[in-house]
């Protein structure tokens, strides 16, 4: 009998088990193919998507740094700040290259970002909207586009994502440890860039998850406050590593010459007019990059957010509206990229908002047992407008409609990364006879360099008006938007290739230097010799009769 009951006990534990086991795989089995999703897609665009001028300038200061000790806070010069470089150059130091470098680090901090918007909207609809969220920040073009580009928004949206959620959990119940990381959270925004002052701005809202009724409130909010007080005080001491740097003093005075920062008083006294000026900018990329299928969505999960959990919904709010908020009021330039920060939660309100409204639907159509299949087809009819979108960016990054005028940022305008490794291509064609020197005088990017940085038969030199210089005698030049100078060094410059940007965008141009004699171009000093078939002591005369070719004859001679 003993022997029977211990059977029938076993049998029930690993029935209680298998059960266990085949709940969590059901779970765990979509998450992973999300997960799945989101490395193949943002890996499938790696090397492919197109390096614009700013991301070009990140990558270069990641491997100063790398190269250099002495300007590991070389972005400070230019007005920016250092984390990402110092990430980026953590890569290149790994062996990966500059720009591949911080590409990966933006790679990883989307999937970081995708996991804490999928844990937020858990805390309101559970496992199916973590779920729902994830997919939804996977596919959303806000996210698809921009976590794949090698700039400071995406680190700085998955460590705000990070400092909300530890927000939350501190109100809820206040830890030394949660303090100490939200410090370090924080501290790492604002290494990155100023958006991350929100995650202190905000800090206070979180107070609307404090449980205000229960028992010992007193000692409960003393604990908070001496916990939030010790956050505040270690992002200001990560935030002090700042004033190390011999820049440091630099800073203020560069940031304010970029003028992309309008000043609190400005921003506060005329908000409406900054308003009007700004949002028709923002307005068609919102819409490209959201969409309005999951911007509705959006609508509908703040609703029933606001139903469920008014204080945990009202946080979130804020941290979705702010970004959006400052971005209208303060930035006179409308970049897309200055909204990626509010991707998480976009994911997460559609996310919820696609899980409350499938069960509404299903119980409306009395179908409550196919509630997932239900939510599964609403969530496809709300994000099929923006897989469209996603898919014709991996099929051709350097050719995808995006929106707004980031259309001419990443694949048309001058700044465009499109076009580089085609020119760097023919560049390395061309020095297979031997070294050549290209200069540019405008329209410059870090991204030639970048591309041509392991080529020693290649010297690339900035440009200056005038006939000195390695670029007055440059054998190249490109063009890039704006036309060569009237005095662009000695000789004569003939277009020798042209890459046409997509949509009839910003041209780059190549010029060849050399000089011309009753109609024939010559590129070096033995072609034209050969070209006149002279004796020398003829070829001398005409050297010194022609002042023109003469200075491009001794530009050329003493190389």
């Amino acid at each position: 009998m003993g022997i029977g009951v211990n059977t029938v006990s076993r049998g029930r534990v690993a029935s209680r088990l298998r059960e266990g086991l085949s709940s969590r795989v059901v779970w765990i089995l979509p998450f992973a193919l999300v997960g799945v999703f989101y490395a193949s897609t943002r890996l499938a665009l790696l090397r492919r998507f197109p390096g614009f001028i700013d991301e070009a300038a990140y990558a270069s200061w990641a491997l100063r740094v790398h190269d250099s000790v002495n300007d590991r806070f070389v972005a400070l010069a230019y007005g920016k700040l250092p984390l990402l470089s110092w990430l980026g150059a953590g890569l290149v130091f790994a062996g990966i290259g500059p720009l591949d470098a911080v590409r990966i680090v933006s790679i990883l901090a989307g999937l970081g970002t995708m996991v804490i918007a999928a844990l937020l909207a858990g805390r309101l609809g559970g496992r199916p909207a973590a779920l729902t969220a994830a997919m939804f920040y996977a596919v959303l073009p806000l996210a698809f586009v921009h976590d794949v580009i090698g700039v400071m928004e995406p680190l700085v949206t998955a460590l705000l994502a990070v400092a909300l959620y530890l927000q939350v959990r501190l109100a809820e119940r206040p830890q030394v440890v949660t303090g100490l990381l939200l410090g370090l959270t924080m501290g790492a925004a604002l290494l990155t860039k100023e958006t991350g002052m929100f995650a202190l701005v905000l800090l206070p809202a979180s107070l609307l998850a404090f449980d205000w009724k229960g028992d010992r409130l007193g000692r409960r909010l003393l604990s908070w406050i001496g916990c939030a007080g010790t956050s505040l005080a270690l992002t200001a001491i990560v935030y002090l590593v700042l004033t190390l740097s011999e820049l440091w003093d630099d800073y203020p005075r560069a940031r304010e010459s970029l003028g992309i920062v309008r000043s609190f008083g400005d921003g506060v006294a005329h908000p409406w007019r900054w308003i009007q000026e700004t949002w028709p900018t923002y307005r068609p990329e919102l819409v490209g990059y959201v969409t309005v299928p999951i911007a509705l969505a959006v609508v509908v999960g703040v609703i029933f957010a606001f139903r469920r959990n008014v204080r945990l919904a009202s946080i979130f709010l804020l941290w979705l509206l702010a970004p959006l908020f400052v971005d209208l009021i303060f930035l006179p330039g409308a970049f897309t990229r200055y909204l990626v920060p509010m991707s998480p939660l976009i994911a997460l309100f559609a996310g919820y908002g696609v899980v409350r409204g499938g069960q509404v639907l299903a119980q409306a159509t009395r179908r409550s047992h196919q509630t997932k299949w239900i939510t599964a087809g609403v969530a496809l009819v709300v994000v099929s407008t923006a897989l469209v979108l996603d898919a014709r960016v991996l099929a051709n990054p350097s050719t995808a409609p995006y929106p707004g005028s980031s259309r001419g940022e990443y694949a048309t305008g001058w700044g465009a990364g499109t076009g580089w490794p085609q020119l760097a291509a023919e560049l390395r064609l061309r020095a297979t006879n031997g070294p050549i020197v290209v200069a540019s005088y405008a329209g410059q990017t870090e991204a030639l360099p970048l591309l041509l940085r392991t080529d020693g038969r290649i010297q690339i030199v900035r440009g200056q008006p005038g006939q000195s210089g390695p670029e007055a005698s440059a054998d190249y030049i490109v063009e890039n938007g704006t036309p060569l100078p009237p005095d662009a060094g000695v000789g004569t410059l003939r277009p020798v290739w042209t890459f046409h940007r997509p949509q009839a965008g910003t041209p780059i141009v190549l010029y060849r230097r050399g000089v011309v004699w009753q109609g024939t171009f010559y590129e070096t000093p033995d072609a034209l010799r050969r070209g006149l078939a002279v004796s020398d002591p003829a070829f001398d005369r005409f050297i010194a009769a022609h002042s023109r070719i003469r200075a491009w004859y001794v530009a050329e001679s003493s190389r």
